[in-house]
């Protein structure tokens, strides 16, 4: 059966006077992401022979405020559905209105919401459609795991268990990812106090995420994941097993935000200055050394990259290298050269970091001699790369030279496998976050990261069902 499109107050008048059928209507915009998910479920719906007595229509919710007003809609939110009944009158009031189905949700259970109204409703549906209503009540929602706490993952879940999918959280032994180890987070939108201005703490930011991700029923996990093995359920269709030291368990779709590990300088007690003036992210924390004396380790681009941004905040900028030779390219290494601010330190290598409560000074060992000597400064960031969290994942998907892992948006187009940005290779695989991320690494491009993976898992789970 087709679908209605009623573009104007006057064309619901008229079908409100020439029909007395049940109508299924989907409040929609152009613009609406989750519309245009919900757009090729509600078609499906409208083609189901079980579902012939009702019929379906769409508005533009934009386009037709006046329409929603007049009849007495209230559509707070965007997709809508709405099940009306028209009396062939060109009457229409909330009377008319039999029920509010809900937004983004799965084909199953609206049909389920539909089936039981109909029966409630003394709607005659065919056996077919009695018999999956029946049937839906007692089936499980589809199972995703998802490997990793950090902003992607809990973005994720938010989205997966919002969509009434059942969620898993595995936390890992580091719930909340590197934001953990941040202490006031400025460019995360929301994360801040318009009193104290102020951000946020980057332990209670992640914690807040979680708990809003279990407010919607995602289940947490605090347990590493140590594999995930691929396999086919009875139905022949993609079951993924998901191990920790102490568990196991079957799931339809898993995403992996596994995240990134900053590489550290490995000295004995660094992590207790992690965050208090030792930092891995100079976008993240560098604003906090407005005026100060900071080091930038390292001697790749990423190091001279980081350098010159944080000329922006601190008054000096010291780059410390273990020989003369540097990775970086030669207009990096140029760029930070000519920069008045930044002075390098050469044959030198960090052996201790010095302070109470936050660092105050190195040590610094000379790498020809082995002279030591007490270096005072502000804060020290390192810029010696990341390593992916994909240990547990074998050759299980493509990885580049770096070991990040390769989504679909990162694959030339006759290469492709899957429609779907965040898959990987491995059909009911996706990914989201710095584990495939080796460019921006921030809070905000995880999160929406794991949006769209959860998006694209949600299409995907409906379109093998």
């Amino acid at each position: 059966m087709s679908i209605i499109k009623i573009n104007n107050t006057q064309e619901f008048q008229d079908l409100a006077k020439a029909s007395s059928d049940y109508f299924v209507l989907d409040f929609y915009a152009d613009w609406c992401g989750p519309c245009k998910i919900m757009t090729p479920i509600f078609e499906r719906l409208s083609l189901a022979q079980e579902f012939s007595e009702f019929k379906f229509a769409k508005i533009d919710r934009d386009q037709n405020i006046d329409l929603i007003d007049t009849f007495g809609f209230h559509i707070k939110s965007i997709p809508q559905f709405v099940l009306v009944k028209f009396n062939a009158d060109g009457n229409f009031s909330e009377i008319n209105i039999i029920d509010y189905l809900g937004g983004t949700q799965s084909k199953t259970d609206m049909s389920l919401k539909l089936s039981e109204l109909a029966l409630n409703n003394n709607i005659n549906l065919t056996e077919t459609a009695l018999n999956n209503n029946h049937n839906n009540m007692h089936e499980n929602k589809q199972k995703v795991a998802i490997i990793g706490s950090g902003p992607s993952g809990l973005t994720a879940a938010i989205y997966t268990s919002r969509a009434q999918l059942d969620t898993t959280i595995y936390l890992g032994l580091q719930p909340g990812g590197q934001l953990t180890t941040t202490t006031e987070i400025e460019n995360f939108p929301g994360a801040w106090n318009p009193e104290t201005k102020e951000g946020m703490m980057g332990p209670d930011l992640m914690s807040l995420i979680q708990k809003q991700a279990e407010n919607f029923g995602a289940k947490s996990i605090l347990d590493q994941v140590t594999s995930l093995i691929v396999g086919k359920n009875t139905y022949g269709k993609p079951e993924f097993t998901v191990k920790t030291s102490a568990s196991e368990s079957k799931f339809d779709a898993v995403i992996i935000a596994s995240g990134a590990s900053a590489r550290y300088l490995g000295i004995e007690g660094e992590e207790k200055f992690i965050g208090k003036g030792y930092h891995s992210c100079a976008t993240c924390d560098g604003f906090f050394y407005r005026g100060k004396t900071v080091a930038i380790v390292g001697g790749g681009d990423s190091s001279m990259e980081e350098a010159n941004f944080l000329t922006k905040f601190a008054k000096k900028v010291v780059i410390i290298h273990r020989r003369a030779e540097f990775r970086a390219s030669k207009i990096m290494l140029e760029r930070a050269q000519n920069n008045p601010k930044i002075e390098f330190l050469l044959f030198k290598k960090i052996v201790e970091f010095n302070g109470d409560k936050k660092v105050e000074s190195v040590t610094l060992e000379d790498t020809k001699t082995g002279e030591k000597s007490d270096f005072p400064l502000d804060g020290v960031f390192v810029a010696i790369g990341h390593n992916p969290n994909t240990e547990f994942l074998g050759d299980l998907l493509d990885k580049d030279n770096a070991g990040y892992l390769i989504p679909q948006s990162r694959i030339p187009q006759d290469l492709k496998t899957s429609k779907y940005s965040m898959a990987t290779k491995v059909e009911g695989v996706f990914v989201a976050g710095d584990v495939e991320d080796k460019t921006y690494r921030q809070a905000i491009t995880a999160a929406g990261d794991g949006c769209r993976a959860a998006m694209d898992t949600e299409k995907w789970l409906e379109e093998i069902s």
